[in-house]
């Protein structure tokens, strides 16, 4: 090997040995410096430190499987706000709250004596169902408050109803499904869980399975043309609930799709009137928002409405306001009936 050949081999040698000092030394030091490493670590094999503070980061939005989730829907995650000791909220979007959840005094009592009679039967407390059809699985109804992905701000009070009916207020209902019916929640053909049996219509089923204290029911949308068989149905759900100590909560719908009239949701105010049970009247607070909350297909709810309620916008989405009138309505009947 003559001169000229050593010299370039003796440069190909520090070249790499360069490169090799650079590769395993230089390079896992700047990383360290810059935390590249440490973050490429928690991707790949979190920490222990690293998992505790990745709870604490925003949880992802529910994605509705029913239907795709709107593109401007990106819900974050909120830090709890302090909870006064007593509601403050007595005007929503200028409708007196007393109007849109309708509690009389001979309600009140009735609903002391339903919840009695169903504690008697070993009815959980702690638990509601929904009785419902597509504009409760999209936009997914009150499964926010169980995902975290609000801020309370004034309604801050509600807090302590939050965790009261934790894990209830985000499950997947039995009788909930689209398209749904009153009279479809008696037939088996219906039954949009596995779990149910045979010969059990929606709501049997969603009673055994989750033995509720309380059902929030609102149903319509797909009734419009059979205003007779809704109003006898819907007595039915009332009744069928009643006789099992369960408190039917109706609620009137967003829609107007037979017309000016408004006719179903008028019978939804008699039947809660005729049998003395809380109504949840949406239908008010829908007319305060543009288009009343709805698709261009005037049925469906548009989704994407932001939950934190310190927003204006919060105020301006149908949704928005669909979950915390709800979730008003249940911490009325749990200050009513004392529930801790």
């Amino acid at each position: 090997m003559n001169s000229n050949a050593r010299y370039n081999f003796f440069r190909t040698c520090v070249a790499i040995l360069a490169a090799l000092t650079a590769l395993l030394i230089v390079v896992p030091l700047v990383y360290d410096l810059a935390g590249v490493r440490t973050n490429l670590e928690e991707i790949i094999a979190p920490t222990r430190a690293a998992v505790t503070q990745r709870k604490t980061r925003a949880a992802r939005a529910p994605t509705a499987t029913a239907e795709p989730q709107p593109a401007t829907m990106t819900p974050t995650s909120i830090p709890p706000t302090p909870v006064p000791p007593q509601p403050t909220v007595a005007v929503l979007n200028n409708i007196p709250v007393e109007r849109l959840l309708v509690l009389n005094a001979a309600t009140r009592a009735h609903v002391r004596d339903i919840f009695a009679q169903g504690q008697a039967q070993g009815r959980n407390a702690r638990v509601f169902s929904k009785v419902g059809d597509s504009t409760m699985v999209y936009p997914p109804f009150m499964v926010v408050f169980d995902h975290k992905l609000y801020r309370l701000g004034k309604f801050a009070y509600l807090q302590p109803t939050i965790d009261h009916y934790a894990g209830a207020l985000g499950r997947t209902s039995a009788a909930v499904k689209k398209g749904m019916h009153t009279w479809s929640q008696f037939d088996p053909a219906w039954s949009a869980s596995e779990l149910c049996a045979p010969n059990e219509g929606p709501l049997a089923c969603e009673i055994r399975l989750n033995n509720p204290a309380i059902a929030i029911i609102r149903l319509g949308a797909n009734d419009t043309e059979f205003p007779r068989e809704f109003e006898r149905n819907l007595n039915a759900i009332v009744r069928y609930c009643l006789e099992r100590g369960i408190i039917p909560v109706l609620g009137t719908k967003p829609d107007r799709l037979e017309g000016e009239s408004n006719l179903l949701n008028h019978i939804v105010r008699k039947t809660a009137a005729a049998h003395n049970i809380p109504l949840w009247d949406y239908d008010l607070i829908a007319g305060t928002v543009p288009g009343r909350g709805l698709e261009p297909d005037l049925i469906h709810m548009r989704g994407g409405g932001t939950r934190d309620y310190t927003s204006p916008e919060a105020m301006r989405a149908g949704d928005a306001l669909e979950d915390l009138t709800a979730l008003m309505m249940l911490d009325t009947l749990r200050r009513e009936l004392e529930m801790r």
